[in-house]
């Protein structure tokens, strides 16, 4: 399907290596600002996972890498990136009316809603996951929930508020000094969501806590 350019954004901006790329969720493409011409697919480009896409980047071509990955040339850096419907939502909700009508069928809001660093969550039991209410593919997993100094909540980098990448932040494995744009956000604890959530529910996110206790400290 054509969907040409039926969406106009505005569209997030993504920087990689010095090169300025517009994220159009519509299209499923990243185009560079000053070439539009230069475009990398979401899917066929790169590595689409659950929590995280992976771009392999060569600054000189300006576009993904398809040369040997165990041994890539100097000009060659792997990128993890968020989910790029998270991202650039508006778009995404643009494609989805376009292409899947009633998808949003698929995202319940009679759900409870939780504060989490200010911002507003749906407590979902059966995505096991907290998700944003004006953003449902931004989400927070029950698994990424843990205790620290006998508080439950979740690590999130707040330049994003999402949870940060293992490379830029493990809570099992914590730098000496915790990075600046990190922070750990209070979520309700298991005896809190048993009175938010049916009690048949209540295990989907009590049980995620179980042997979850971070190894970090909250010092700078």
């Amino acid at each position: 399907m054509d969907l040409g350019s039926e969406y106009y954004g505005p569209f997030p901006v993504l920087e990689l290596e010095g090169t300025q790329f517009y994220i159009n969720a519509f299209l499923h493409e990243l185009i560079e600002v000053d070439n539009e011409q230069n475009r990398m697919d979401w899917y066929n480009d790169m590595h689409y996972l659950k929590d995280h896409v992976e771009l392999w980047f060569d600054r000189q071509t300006k576009n993904v890498f398809w040369g040997n990955l165990f041994d890539p040339p100097e000009q060659v850096k792997l990128f993890w990136l968020y989910p790029l419907d998270a991202v650039d939502p508006d778009a995404t909700k643009a494609r989805l009316d376009r292409v899947v009508p009633g998808w949003d069928e698929d995202y319940p809001v009679d759900l409870p809603v939780v504060q989490i660093a200010g911002q507003d969550f749906f407590a979902d039991p059966q995505g096991k996951e907290f998700r944003d209410t004006q953003n449902p593919w931004k989400t927070i997993p029950f698994s990424e929930v843990l205790m620290e100094n006998g508080v439950t909540g979740v690590f999130l980098d707040k330049r994003v508020m999402q949870v940060p990448f293992p490379h830029i932040y493990d809570p099992f494995n914590p730098p000496a000094v915790l990075p600046e744009q990190i922070i750990f956000a209070a979520v309700p604890n298991g005896r809190e969501m048993a009175r938010l959530l049916s009690d048949e529910h209540t295990f989907l996110y009590t049980g995620s806590l179980e042997g979850q206790q971070s190894n970090g400290h909250l010092s700078r």
